[in-house]
């Protein structure tokens, strides 16, 4: 007993060893995923870095290396070279197959913003005008040809000035450019304090060029969606715009490479859902954040880190299809039943018809006793050969159970030792 008792001690604090080691030294392996995010001052990328300080603050396992970047084909190159794990990119940026949707981050507006005093009133009045836009090749550069391609404007009759958008907004507002061109949220810190504020200081008017046939874009590139911008988003004062305007809006998203850890991706958008109070504090454009599942023309597969996150508050097949397999489950107990009932009546039948043999033979067995004649004695002796006989073959013919033939093979033989014996003692 004693030696029992000691190996339960010692198995005891091996637990306790192992159970402290596990809590307090051992070494939590972090893992860094780098994300390129566009410029140092757009929204997107002050949006990750938000992600980021929470995420340090709220996971042991993860940290966002947040990485300044050109734009989203600069993004999907760099993923599918290996240069970072994430991105944040524009859904009309084309893509390869090992790229994964991880979250809806927020929309980026078409915003055509012009000189109050100027001659554009409207999109055809870019015609014979000076029009900042985004750099060649970038995507918003692509979403201004868009709009010239859908209203059918001679792109030779437009005077653009390709150029980073702070060199556009400068353009704007020293008079070298009528209009800029953005394709930014309407968060967009550079679209708020910069140039509002800077032609505000300036004294100079703007106003926003609503797109009016942005619904009719979107049929024609579904990636795009017509929304509306209310009076006073950007300056409730003046207000700006002046009043409700529309405009196409194109998603941005956040994505991952296919072979980045279901398990990071996993962690990566639990702490962004759970802790979205803590991320709205510190910047408001994170309350668009959404399940991408959910967003309208996404051509990209979701992460399966990101799918294991978002479906779980999905039904299980079990419980999704929960009545349906009821009613199979109880037509499977009915036809059950049924078989049983059916088999049980069968056996009974069959060892009814057993007990008639059993009968015929104890007939013999009880006549056998009250003669001693030979004559009556032999035909009693043929009469249980053939009670033998039509007993084979109704167990042939399964009428009557192993069992029932068993038990009327005894008494039949028991009964024809009887009959030779009194024949015998005759001769």
């Amino acid at each position: 007993m004693r030696w029992i008792w000691g190996l339960i001690f010692a198995v005891i604090l091996a637990i306790a060893a192992a159970g402290w080691w596990y809590v307090y030294e051992r070494k939590v392996e972090v893992i860094t995923l780098k994300v390129a995010s566009g410029a140092r001052d757009s929204d997107s990328y002050l949006l990750m870095s938000e992600v980021a300080e929470v995420l340090q603050r709220h996971s042991q396992t993860l940290r966002l290396d947040v990485q300044e970047s050109r734009n989203s084909s600069e993004n999907i190159s760099a993923i599918n070279l290996g240069y970072v794990d994430l991105a944040t990119i524009q859904a009309n940026t084309p893509a390869y197959t090992n790229v994964k949707l991880v979250a809806d981050l927020f929309p980026d507006y078409f915003l055509l913003v012009a000189r109050e005093n100027g001659p554009i009133k409207n999109v055809l009045d870019m015609k014979g005008n000076r029009i900042a836009i985004p750099e060649d090749g970038s995507t918003g550069s692509m979403a201004f040809w868009s709009v010239v391609d859908h209203y059918s404007i001679a792109p030779e009759g437009i005077r653009t000035l390709s150029t980073p958008r702070e060199k556009g907004a400068m353009a704007l507002l020293t008079g070298k450019a009528d209009a800029i061109f953005l394709l930014n949220s309407l968060r967009d810190p550079f679209l708020l304090l910069k140039l509002m504020e800077e032609a505000r200081l300036r004294g100079i008017g703007l106003h926003f060029v609503s797109i009016e046939q942005a619904e009719a874009m979107s049929l024609k590139r579904p990636f795009l969606e017509a929304r509306k911008v209310v009076r006073g988003a950007f300056d409730g004062g003046l207000p700006m715009p002046k009043r409700d305007i529309f405009t196409p809006s194109v998603k941005r998203y956040l994505v991952a490479g296919a072979d980045v850890a279901d398990e990071s991706i996993h962690e990566l958008v639990k702490i962004i859902f759970e802790n979205r109070l803590d991320l709205l504090i510190r910047m408001s454009l994170t309350s668009a954040i959404t399940n991408p599942q959910d967003a309208n023309g996404a051509s990209l597969p979701v992460h399966a880190g990101a799918a294991r996150f978002y479906d779980r508050d999905k039904p299980s097949f079990l419980q999704e299809n929960a009545e349906p397999m009821a009613l199979v489950v109880t037509i499977l107990a009915m036809l059950i039943s049924a078989s049983l009932g059916l088999r049980r009546t069968l056996q009974n039948r069959a060892k009814n018809r057993g007990d008639v043999y059993n009968d015929l033979v104890l007939n013999i067995r009880r006549r056998t006793h009250d003669t001693s004649k030979a004559v009556e004695l032999s035909g009693m002796m043929t009469e249980l050969d053939t009670i033998l006989e039509t007993a084979v073959q109704a167990l042939d013919g399964d009428k009557i159970t192993e069992e029932g033939f068993q038990s009327f093979a005894f008494l039949w033989q028991a009964t024809k030792d009887t009959l030779q014996e009194k024949l015998s003692a005759q001769a």
